[in-house]
């Protein structure tokens, strides 16, 4: 994958070096996450309030650009806490859907049924949702 397909303007929120970091290791090592990421339309706001910080991915023709805070009206907004965000990455796909019937799944789910894990967009923007958690799992 060509350098520079990443843009981070949110340097100054650690978690969106963390993204970035993962997203290009994921993007340059897996092949079959390339295609979904080239696919990729849409905008993904990421709030974790315990720890004061939010971003926006914001997904455009083979390229992200991160955004500091939650920019825009963007397709999906994702709220949790830190330590659950990353429980999203280690959802395994399996015929090309996230799998929620291993403990990481059902972990997933019992955040969103408890209320610990919000997503709004969830039932809106099911491609957009999906895409994103194929090119973020670490599985």
């Amino acid at each position: 994958m060509e350098e520079g397909f990443i843009e981070n303007r949110a340097t100054e929120v650690p978690f969106a070096g963390i993204l970035a970091d993962l997203l290009t290791a994921n993007l340059t090592q897996r092949p079959e996450k390339r295609a979904v990421f080239e696919a990729m339309r849409g905008a993904v706001a990421i709030e974790l309030a315990d720890i004061e910080a939010a971003v926006t991915l914001v997904f455009a023709a083979g390229k992200l650009r991160i955004e500091e805070g939650i920019a825009g009206r963007p397709e999906i907004v994702i709220r949790t806490a830190s330590e659950r965000v990353m429980d999203l990455n280690a959802l395994r796909i399996v015929g090309g859907l996230p799998w929620y019937f291993d403990e990481a799944g059902r972990r997933v789910l019992g955040h969103l049924f408890s209320g610990r894990l919000k997503i709004e967009g969830l039932f809106s923007h099911p491609v957009l949702l999906t895409q994103l958690t194929k090119i973020m799992s670490v599985m």
